[in-house]
C-alpha cells in the first residue's frame, strides 16, 4: 500500500478513534449520573480507558499525520494534531488530579476534536494533491 493511501486510512480510522472518544465522554457522565452505585468502578475504568485509547490514538495520529505532511507539505496540520494529542495525553494521565470531571470531559473533547479535525484536513490535503500520472485517478482518492 502506498504511503498517501496509508495515510488516508490512517486517518479514516483516527477519526473514527475520535468519535468514539466522543461518545465515551458523552456517555460516561449519564451512567455515572443514572447509576450512582457505579461511580467509582466508572470513574476508574474511565481514567484506564483513556490511558489504553492513547496506545491507538497515539501511534495511529503519528504515522498518519507525518505520512500526510511529507506528501502535502502543510506541517501546521501535523502541529494541531500534536496538539491535540498533547491535551489527550495530559487530560489521560494527570487530569483527573488537575480538573473536575465536567472540566476532564470538555478538556478531552477539545483535544479529541482538535485531533479529529487535523485528520480530516490531512485527509482532505491528501486527496486534493495531482501527481501528473495518468493512472492518477485509479492510485488515489481524490
Amino acid at each position: 500500500m502506498k504511503d498517501s493511501n496509508r495515510s488516508i486510512q490512517l486517518d479514516r480510522f483516527a477519526i473514527l478513534l475520535s468519535g468514539v472518544c466522543l461518545v465515551h465522554c458523552l456517555i460516561a457522565p449519564i451512567i455515572l449520573t443514572l447509576l450512582p452505585i457505579f461511580s467509582l468502578t466508572t470513574l476508574v475504568e474511565d481514567i484506564v480507558f483513556h490511558q489504553l485509547m492513547l496506545w491507538i490514538i497515539v501511534p495511529t495520529s503519528v504515522v498518519a499525520l507525518i505520512l500526510g505532511c511529507k506528501k502535502h507539505r502543510r506541517w501546521q496540520i501535523a502541529i494541531s494534531g500534536g496538539l491535540g494529542i498533547m491535551v489527550l495525553f495530559m487530560v489521560a494521565f494527570i487530569g483527573h488530579d488537575l480538573f473536575s470531571i465536567q472540566a476532564e470531559k470538555v478538556a478531552t473533547t477539545l483535544g479529541g476534536l482538535l485531533l479529529a479535525w487535523s485528520h480530516y484536513l490531512n485527509y482532505r490535503a491528501c486527496q486534493s494533491i495531482s501527481c501528473g500520472n495518468p493512472k492518477c485517478a485509479s492510485d488515489h482518492h481524490h
